[in-house]
């Protein structure tokens, strides 16, 4: 799948290992049993756009009635041959990798499977069910690839 970024962020990550990552996290999404797996095939494209706190803000508070920054936000795309677009903000991926104890990268890589479980029709906030299912498969998928 083509990576497409838009804003790449300067000094922390390649454009040439995002795309490294997401061919990893497809590939390993393909072979689990997962719902809607087939897009990663028909699909051709993804678009990753790295934004500012006050831009991350503003489209979160349009979309999710939330007036904050978030770490990542999803959309599918009209376009057939793309899968959708991922939105993250580097200040907040900063930030949250401090919390956690990791490297921005982990945590750029975390949030790429977050983002793409969305984008595959699995929703953390539908049901208490389904957030256990999508941070259970989050969780498996980040700890498998960072053996």
């Amino acid at each position: 799948m083509k990576v497409i970024i838009v804003n790449s962020p300067k000094n922390n990550i390649s454009p040439q290992k995002l795309q490294i990552l997401v061919n990893r996290i497809c590939r390993y999404f393909l072979a689990q049993k997962i719902r809607n797996k087939i897009l990663l095939t028909q699909k051709k494209e993804l678009t990753l756009v790295f934004l500012k706190l006050s831009e991350m803000k503003n489209i979160n508070r349009q979309f999710r009635k939330k007036n904050k920054p978030t770490d990542i936000l999803s959309f599918q795309s009209a376009d057939p041959n793309s899968l959708g677009e991922l939105l993250l903000c580097t200040d907040v991926l900063k930030e949250q990798a401090v919390r956690h104890g990791h490297p921005f990268n982990d945590e750029v890589t975390y949030m790429l499977i977050h983002g793409l479980l969305h984008l595959l029709g699995y929703d953390h906030e539908a049901s208490p069910n389904e957030e256990k299912l999508m941070f259970r498969l989050q969780d498996k998928c980040f700890n498998d690839l960072l053996v």
